[in-house]
């Protein structure tokens, strides 16, 4: 279902189709007419109708369409949410065997004022916890697009307390045990949330990327994640990113310095051997080399060369872009041009790394978390597009000039977005990923503030060109258009560069001399009116432009600054995480030449199909999966596999699907601490509501007290 809500008119709910109403009783607890819907279903609809009849939130504001398949409103609600937690529980709401977790859920999409006392019942505190930052900001976006600020608000309020919870959680078991903490936020809750026999508890999701949807910041920037993001993005050893860069691409640095004076770390168990005897091992990473090649197989190493090649993109972008002296496109002359299709191969390559990612994640998620690459990748389309019609459209057709002059804009527009696109390199430092973050904040200001100064553009740039006669002394008019002069009438003006010919008010075919009464024509005094007004109009534009306009747009960009500069440490420890995926996920061989290895690997792909040659392809098809990107949920699942059977627990490897020792270990101790911060959260509110009792109580005495003294006073005159 779509939950974004279209502009324009609102939904019209349309429940009274069996001819019942808001105030009639049936319509709420009317059972469905769907047989699929389950008992325990019917369970939580029930809820649903009775919380909907209270708050009255889905009906009143048109959240929810009608389904056909539920008779009362608690259906509908039911589907909505049902839709709505599917991207994180992955299954139907009544396959989670925690009932406090669903009363959870089901009260954070009403905003109802109970949900702390809720949450302490839940057997899964943070994830449950999560789960109410993700429901609030779901339901923030959906109210903030129906213009509703209020229920917005209120929304975001909840995020903004069950974040603050859910961190002051994990900072409780941050300082009992840093190593039980960090099994707590690699733990698979699937494996415990569901049902028996739910094929949910085969999915792979860490509690940091249940943060990460949620937007939980304040989780994030705890330092118990912001180790673990630090731990997975550079294993082995402990550097600075310029350190890392240097050591990277001079590997002596690593004996020049000496083995003992690197910070080694210790990090988790992702590899195993088989001995003589087929007993699986794990490799402990203790030796040095090992930890070099981790260094070098680590997320931030494929960083480096992603980065590497982005630069080396951007400078040969920009030597095509000074080179280029062609003028035409001609399909018999493609030599002529040959280093803007060597430019055009390597944005395919971007195009094919899209649509496999596409493929794989989805086109609303990937674009979700991708979305400056969707816009590049836009251009770049438009950018192959007309230049296909501009070399297969005959010279003879209209059409083909004006494909030239589209293929050249974007081409342009390609370079600045991949110019500006380096910034995102800079994300990597504290100091400049705070400025890329500002300046993101601030371009929709200067984008919105952008059509007030277009309206006073417009409104002078007419006006002008009017009085001055620009357009009618232009002896052809293809030499100067319109548009043209509109654009160059009051741009440099906003900035205080005004021409000379506009203070003087210079008109075409009128002379500068001042007004002759004695000889007064028609044409003198028009004369007179126009170089008379246009330096008038010159001064109003540029006093409301550059200075007014100018300085309120100065000071709501300061404002934002100031509100930006707050929280921007925050946000930036935020998008570190993304950033981690991003790498983890991502192909280890940049464009362009990732397009040869997907070309390559679809060519295997289909052959591997075949019954006999099939076998080397598909071998070969196994190497070229080292280099795609890995999901470091599913790995750490994998592994664990293989760890419980070197401690004895299982046989088999593949019959292994519960919980390891460490992850119940870990949910213990979220329980434990939860238990704790209940307890100390009882006694603060019993101990303020002993001092409030006792407060009222002293008010009330000197109230009587002050009663008494005024009734003795007024009978003793």
């Amino acid at each position: 279902m779509n939950l974004d809500v279209p502009s324009g008119r609102r939904k019209t709910i349309k429940f009274r189709t069996r001819n019942f109403s808001i105030e009639d009783d049936k319509y709420w607890i009317q059972p469905s007419r769907c047989t699929s819907v389950d008992m325990s279903s019917r369970e939580i609809i029930n809820k649903l109708n009775e919380m909907e009849q209270e708050e009255k939130l889905f009906i009143t504001y048109d959240v929810i369409e009608r389904n056909p398949k539920f008779a009362t409103v608690g259906g509908s609600i039911f589907e909505f949410i049902n839709n709505t937690m599917q991207p994180i529980l992955k299954c139907h709401l009544s396959q989670v065997k925690d009932t406090n977790m669903l009363h959870l859920i089901a009260s954070s999409f009403f905003k109802r004022s109970d949900l702390h006392e809720i949450w302490a019942k839940c057997e899964y505190p943070i994830f449950a916890g999560l789960l109410v930052v993700y429901v609030s900001e779901k339901m923030r976006k959906l109210f903030s697009g129906q213009h509703e600020p209020v229920i917005a608000e209120a929304f975001e309020k909840i995020q903004n307390s069950f974040d603050d919870e859910c961190t002051a959680l994990l900072d409780q078991c941050f300082h009992t045990s840093e190593r039980d903490t960090r099994a707590v936020l690699d733990t698979n809750y699937h494996l415990f949330i569901h049902t028996d026999g739910c094929p949910s508890v085969e999915e792979d999701m860490e509690v940091m990327a249940l943060a990460s949807a949620a937007k939980a910041k304040n989780f994030l920037s705890h330092p118990a994640c912001q180790r673990e993001i630090d731990f997975r993005w550079q294993p082995g050893f402990k550097l600075g990113q310029m350190a890392f860069f240097l050591f990277f691409f001079f590997p002596p640095l690593f004996f020049l310095r000496g083995k003992q004076r690197i910070k080694k770390r210790e990090i988790k168990t992702m590899m195993l051997k088989m001995d003589h005897s087929g007993n699986m091992t794990s490799i402990t990473y203790s030796n040095f080399l090992i930890r070099v090649y981790n260094f070098y197989t680590s997320p931030n190493a494929k960083y480096v060369i992603h980065t590497l090649f982005r630069l080396i993109y951007v400078i040969f972008y920009a030597y095509v872009l000074m080179t280029m002296t062609r003028k035409t496109m001609v399909m018999n002359e493609l030599d002529e041009f040959l280093d803007e299709m060597a430019i055009i191969v390597w944005q395919c390559a971007y195009l094919t790394e899209m649509a496999v990612l596409v493929y794989q994640r989805g086109f609303y998620n990937w674009a979700e978390r991708n979305t400056a690459d969707l816009y590049r990748n836009y251009l770049v389309a438009m950018t192959m597009i007309a230049w296909s019609v501009a070399v297969i459209a005959p010279p003879t057709w209209p059409i083909r000039a004006f494909a030239i002059i589209s293929a050249d804009l974007f081409f342009y527009f390609s370079f600045v977005f991949a110019t500006l696109r380096l910034m995102k390199i800079a994300n990597v430092d504290a100091f400049f990923g705070s400025i890329v973050l500002m300046i993101k904040k601030m371009i929709p200001i200067m984008v919105k503030f952008m059509f007030v100064f277009m309206v006073f553009w417009f409104t002078y740039a007419v006006c002008h060109i009017s009085l001055a006669g620009h357009l009618k002394s232009t002896p052809n008019i293809t030499d100067v258009v319109w548009p043209w002069l509109i654009f160059s009438s009051g741009a440099f003006e906003i900035f205080g560069e005004a021409d000379e010919e506009d203070k003087l008010g210079t008109v075409s075919k009128c002379s500068s001399a001042p007004l002759n009464w004695d000889v007064i024509t028609d044409s003198s005094v028009q004369c007179w009116f126009k170089t008379s007004m246009i330096p008038v109009f010159l001064f109003c534009y540029m006093l409301v432009s550059s200075v007014l306009l100018v300085n309120l747009v100065t000071a709501l960009l300061s404002k934002k600054y100031e509100d930006i500069d707050k929280v921007s440490h925050i946000y930036w420890k935020y998008k570190l995480y993304s950033r981690l995926i991003e790498y983890e996920e991502k192909l280890w061989i940049p464009a362009p030449l990732s397009l040869l290895f997907y070309i390559l690997k679809t060519f295997c792909f289909f052959l591997s199909k075949i019954p006999i040659i099939g076998v080397i392809p598909n071998y070969f098809m196994k190497i070229l999966h080292i280099f795609e990107g890995k999901v470091y949920a599913k790995e750490r699942r994998k592994n664990r596999k293989y760890e419980a059977v070197m401690n004895g627990l299982i046989s088999n490897p593949n019959r292994w699907d519960g919980p390891t020792e460490d992850e119940k270990k870990s949910v213990e101790l979220v329980r434990e601490q939860m238990s704790i911060l209940e307890a100390d959260r009882k006694r603060k509110r019993l101990e303020t509501d002993l001092i409030r009792t006792r407060f009222e109580e002293i008010m009330s005495e000197i109230e009587n007290t002050n009663r008494f003294r005024r009734i003795r006073s007024q009978t003793t005159f």
